[in-house]
């Protein structure tokens, strides 16, 4: 995940033992590699002590995962992962002006009878605004699904996200991906669900949601240095919230670009512990994608 909670994985874990490249029997390696830049518009920045606060956001992630095939229904999942969030916000505001994660992949995937498919998947790796790196910014996040291929127009998936050091440290994840016309599909794949529409072979219009969710640390002495000392060394849950449209284009069976456009409907950074959090206003947003799978 980069910051995203990676229920919507799911179809990619469908795709991957449905592939054809699959079905003739064991293969070296697959590989995975989502690259996504997007960028958020000022919006005011409400929260006690601040006052006539704006921030835009610029956010960027980079993930790779190589897929060894051990056995026929049996995958190992390796890689690494990155994920930045920039905040353009004033000096002297205690609101992170950066929030990143880099981190470790480490999973496998199981299909059991050929209908069911087991994830399961760990990220270790430092979750942070990256002022002062400790080891108290190490975290280690957990993501559980089930997929079930009731045909290949039908699939459904369950799932839990773990983070032990978040507000929530265990979500829900839930979802259901039903072609229901030749050109139209519900990807209802939390967090980021879809209606879809395939123009043709190459080109598909989307339109739907996407949540954003994150835990991080800020420095121990972050709250100090921004004017209120109790948020030096706490932990922030951050939160988004987008409602979109877009466009993704197929230029190969590899590889696959999306751009998207829509409403940042709702930003919270939330020091639970601290009993403060800081919302953001509704805010325009634009993004960029590139998905391989090799």
């Amino acid at each position: 995940m980069n910051c995203r909670l990676q229920a919507g994985a799911g179809i990619w874990l469908v795709m991957t033992f449905a592939s054809p490249a699959w079905a003739g029997g064991l293969t070296l390696a697959a590989e995975e590699l989502d690259v996504d830049y997007s960028y958020a518009g000022k919006a005011a920045v409400t929260g006690s002590g601040l006052a006539g606060i704006a921030s835009d956001e610029h956010s960027a992630g980079v993930k790779y995962v190589v897929m060894p095939q051990v056995t026929q229904d049996f995958l190992l999942r390796a890689g690494a992962e990155w994920q930045r969030f920039s905040f353009g916000v004033p000096t002297g505001a205690p609101v992170p002006a950066t929030l990143q994660q880099l981190n470790a992949v480490i999973g496998c995937d199981y299909q059991v009878g050929g209908q069911w498919i087991v994830r399961a998947e760990v990220k270790p790796g430092l979750y942070s605004d990256f002022a002062e790196v400790t080891s108290r910014d190490m975290d280690a996040r957990v993501v559980l699904t089930v997929v079930y291929l009731a045909n290949p127009d039908l699939q459904w998936l369950l799932g839990l996200y773990v983070d032990v050091r978040s507000e929530y440290p265990v979500l829900p994840l839930a979802g259901v991906r039903w072609k229901f016309a030749d050109a139209w599909t519900l990807d209802f794949m939390l967090p980021k669900p879809r209606l879809e529409y395939d123009v043709n072979d190459r080109n598909q219009l989307f339109l739907g949601a996407d949540i954003v969710a994150g835990t991080f640390r800020v420095g121990d002495h972050f709250g100090t240095d921004n004017g209120l000392a109790k948020l030096d060394g706490q932990t922030v849950d951050y939160w988004e919230v987008r409602f979109g449209a877009g466009w993704a284009w197929t230029i190969t069976q590899t590889l696959q670009l999306e751009a998207e456009a829509g409403c940042l409907a709702f930003r919270e950074f939330n020091f639970f512990n601290a009993a403060t959090d800081y919302r953001c206003q509704a805010a325009p947003y634009g993004q960029f994608a590139c998905h391989a799978r090799f």
